[in-house]
């Protein structure tokens, strides 16, 4: 009997695990990966034959669709049929490349995932399996571009003819449906034509995804190696700061993944730079619990300076909002910081903008910093401090979780740490 607590995934390196495909199939699993303009969310399925399919899934927080909310990004998915075709020695390879055959008896195999910032997968096609293929998914690091990167290797001992069909395909969304357009998603073929592969040799194709504004605006130039390595350097900037080293390996790779999934989700905007948890939902949006509070404090010991400006610009965004009547700031802005969600209520939300706010200073270091982020510091102290009941707690009337506890479940936060960082002050 096969052993299910086996781990499914190998650690190469704290930054790099890999699965062997050999048994517990089918499986599928998805990853986020993100850039400046773009994240890419790609779902990945290996079958009981061990043939790969992929879903594609590309959204642009700068890019916003109306009606303005939260979830209003422009965002695209891209199945395995939507891609050019690829022939092998004339020979069509059904579906695109995926979940795919060369005629009927030639069909691919997926041998190993590999993740290390950049996803992977290598494949062997026809029954001799000397066609090898390695697909490469990554997004831009500053674009609004995602590459799809194809290698196709030969380890046979005759030339073999392949061919990548070139494709250019245009969708655009109503322009009274576009925020600043029109609005334009692009998927365009890299390197496409005939190829003469000699034993030992390999070809590159390529396929981009990307976003523009304007009926008159051309594409970008995204070239694969030139995204490639551009896409590993900030994957390495992120690795190399605040590491983990401890006995435990898992506990390494934990933490070197953590630290790369809430460090890449930063996204260039109009209201500037601004963290956004992902998921297909959360972007051009920051929130007082999941970036005032968790994620900031923890980018003043990354000591990313991308990081640490998304860091400020959330804290500027939430300080436009203090007021003399001590309204409570919104929970939530939104649609790159023009607009805002009330809908959570008070949850606490100035405590946690001061506690985030008073971390963040201290382990950030900079005087500077510091003398910016006390008005909005003492502001929201303030505000907590004339929510103070009777019984020594500061009221509320919603939880942090939005209503998620039982109506029953009290809604105070507790004040003594907010009132004792507030009182030593005066």
């Amino acid at each position: 009997m096969m052993n299910r607590t086996a781990a499914r995934w190998n650690i190469e390196t704290p930054g790099t695990i890999a699965w062997n495909i050999a048994d517990r199939l089918p499986h599928a699993d998805h990853i986020e990966m993100s850039g400046q303009k773009i994240s890419l969310w790609l779902q990945y399925n290996i079958d009981d034959k061990k043939t790969p399919s992929f879903t594609r899934t590309f959204v642009f927080p700068g890019f916003r669709l109306l009606p303005a909310r939260t979830i209003a990004s422009m965002m695209y998915s891209v199945e395995d049929e939507n891609l050019p075709r690829i022939l092998i020695n004339d020979k069509l390879l059904k579906k695109g490349i995926y979940n795919a055959t060369v005629m009927d008896d030639q069909p691919e195999k997926a041998k190993t995932v590999k993740f290390d910032g950049i996803l992977s997968i290598e494949s062997t096609i026809g029954t001799s399996g000397t066609l090898a293929l390695k697909r490469s998914f990554y997004p831009s690091a500053d674009k609004a571009v995602a590459i799809e990167k194809l290698v196709f290797i030969n380890n046979g001992n005759q030339p073999l003819k392949l061919e990548m069909e070139f494709l250019q395909r245009e969708v655009r969304p109503a322009p009274e449906r576009a925020s600043d357009g029109p609005l334009r998603f692009i998927i365009s073929s890299i390197n496409e034509g005939l190829k003469t592969v000699a034993p030992g040799d390999s070809v590159v194709f390529g396929i981009s995804y990307q976003a523009i504004a304007g009926a008159s605006s051309t594409p970008v130039y995204a070239g694969i190696t030139q995204e490639e390595n551009a896409r590993r350097k900030r994957v390495e900037d992120i690795s190399n700061l605040l590491r983990l080293e401890s006995p435990d390996t898992v506990l390494n790779t934990m933490f070197n993944f953590a630290k790369l999934r809430g460090t890449e989700s930063i996204f260039d905007t109009r209201g500037g730079l601004m963290h956004g948890p992902g998921g297909l939902r959360y972007y051009a949006a920051i929130w007082a619990n999941d970036q005032a509070e968790y994620i900031n404090p923890f980018f003043a010991y990354l000591g990313d300076d991308i990081a640490t400006k998304s860091a400020m610009n959330a804290y500027r965004l939430f300080a436009a909002y203090m007021n003399p009547e001590y309204k409570p700031i919104p929970s939530s802005i939104i649609n790159e910081g023009k607009g805002v969600w009330q809908g959570a209520g008070d949850r606490g939300d100035m405590a946690m903008i001061a506690y985030g706010a008073g971390r963040f200073a201290l382990a950030n270091g900079d005087i500077d910093s510091a003398k910016v982020l006390w008005p909005l510091i003492e502001w929201c102290l303030e505000y907590c401090k004339r929510k103070i009941n009777d019984e020594g707690v500061v009221w509320s009337n919603r939880d942090e979780l939005e209503g998620r506890f039982p109506p029953e479940t009290p809604t105070l936060i507790p004040a003594a740490c907010i009132m004792t960082v507030y009182c030593r002050q005066q």
